[in-house]
């Protein structure tokens, strides 16, 4: 158990900083797959590792064989007859014509290298998720707390990236404009890493308490947790990420219900707080206006120019196009480009639909969305468990794993933070820590 709990901490950090790069940038991603791949032979073959599996509840192992069980499907072999009959398949049909090919066996994916790539870019997520889902609380306390470490090297790294020029060694990858991405190569998961991260505020600052590192006052406690919590809701407006900020009231929220110990709610202290969020609007104005960096962020708001209602009208062309069995996982790109309008074509490639379901039902039809379905009512399930009887897991970490998947969920209807290896890792904790282990772990091996 002590093993298991040290590889899915090291694993989660080698995701949060390698993982962030996506596709553009395959090298980083190899490289996390390798690591996942040792760490899974490591936990295999490590003494009691086979009391950990035991461990492993039944609803990880599920979403893990349902995930792994889509695109796997996409890429069994159809005879001729088979394949030529599915919906959208005519041009491919003829195309494979022109070179004597179109009476060969094919899978129903059309770019079965791609999804093959999407299959194996889930081994981390899925192995953070049974990992961590066997775990006791000492030990996915551990994970909260590696989140939160990265967020503020990222914080740093982003810091440097907003006051370093275009060819500084700092931006890591093609984002060079003056916002915080930090490990990530787009400003959108950093935001949603950063959110996700706010929320390990509150728990460390309770731990503390618990642990008589700091004096149980409010005074001390709120000022503690209230300058943390500033310091993430500020790195996620500086990535200038609309939906990013539109998302900071939730993690917000439950850092103060998390809080809610320390917090006098009497009529005098909500006049307050009221008072103090009109002066930090005022405030916010005037830096606005005085502060080139945020008058870019608020520029962020103009949506004169905004592509995502075009993209998503040809998505949805592509989705009815291929419904109901989809393209492949993977293969959005090759198959929206064959039905782009003319009016739409920019001078860079549409790599993702901007709305994760709708891109989910392109690829995988409706076994995608019906995948998608089960796998929610696991973790809602494994959510309402949780909730119901906060001794099981803990009610930090509770709240901590369905805020960030709350996050996640809300930000794929506009973007596709779980298309990110690093976010996506980060989702599979969340996932995991909701469930609890299947036999109570020795008392002996719990820190």
């Amino acid at each position: 158990m002590r093993a298991n709990g040290w590889l899915a901490a090291a694993l989660l950090g080698a995701a949060l900083v390698l993982g962030g790069g996506g596709s553009p940038a395959p090298l980083p991603e190899l490289i996390l797959s390798l690591l996942a791949a040792l760490a899974a032979l490591a936990w295999l073959t490590l003494p009691g590792s086979r009391n950990d599996w035991q461990r492993v509840p039944k609803g990880a192992w599920w979403i893990a064989g349902l995930i792994v069980a889509l695109p796997l499907v996409q890429l069994v072999p159809l005879p001729p007859f088979v394949w030529q009959a599915l919906p959208g398949r005519e041009v491919q049909r003829e195309a494979l014509a022109l070179i004597d090919l179109d009476e060969t066996w094919r899978p129903l994916a059309l770019a079965p290298q791609r999804t093959l790539a999407a299959l194996l870019s889930l081994l981390p997520p899925l192995l953070l998720l049974v990992m961590t889902a066997c775990l006791p609380s000492a030990y996915r306390m551990r994970l909260v707390m590696v989140t939160l470490t990265v967020a503020l090297v990222a914080l740093l790294l982003g810091a440097l990236q907003l006051t370093a020029g275009e060819t500084s060694p700092v931006h890591l990858y093609d984002e060079t404009r003056p916002v915080i991405t930090g490990f990530q190569a787009n400003r959108n998961s950093t935001a949603d890493f950063l959110l996700v991260a706010m929320l390990a505020v509150p728990l460390l600052v309770r731990r503390l308490v618990a642990r008589h590192m700091i004096p149980n006052r409010a005074v001390i406690v709120l000022c503690l947790a209230g300058g943390g919590l500033a310091l993430f809701a500020l790195g996620v407006v500086l990535t200038a990420s609309r939906t990013g900020m539109a998302l900071l009231p939730i993690p917000l929220a439950v850092s103060l219900w998390l809080l809610r110990d320390w917090l006098a709610w009497t009529r005098r202290h909500l006049l307050l707080a009221l008072a103090a969020v009109a002066a930090s609007a005022v405030l916010g104005l005037v830096l606005v206006r005085s502060n080139p960096t945020l008058m870019a962020v608020a520029e962020r708001f103009d949506f004169t120019n905004e592509l995502r209602p075009q993209l998503w009208r040809d998505a949805a062309f592509v989705a009815r196009k291929y419904f109901p069995f989809g393209v492949g996982m993977g293969d959005f790109t090759p198959a929206l480009i064959a039905d782009e309008q003319l009016e739409a074509v920019r001078p860079f490639l549409p790599n993702r639909a901007h709305n994760d379901y709708l891109e989910l039902l392109i690829e995988a039809g409706i076994a995608g969305i019906a995948v998608l379905g089960a796998c929610s009512w696991i973790v809602l399930r494994a959510a309402r468990q949780a909730l119901r009887d906060p001794a099981r897991i803990g009610e930090g970490l509770a709240w901590f794993a369905i805020s960030g998947l709350a996050v996640f969920a809300l930000h794929s209807m506009v973007d596709y933070p779980l298309r990110s290896m690093a976010m996506a890792c980060l989702g599979a904790v969340c996932a995991g820590l909701l469930m609890a282990p299947r036999v109570a772990p020795d008392p002996g091996e719990v820190e």
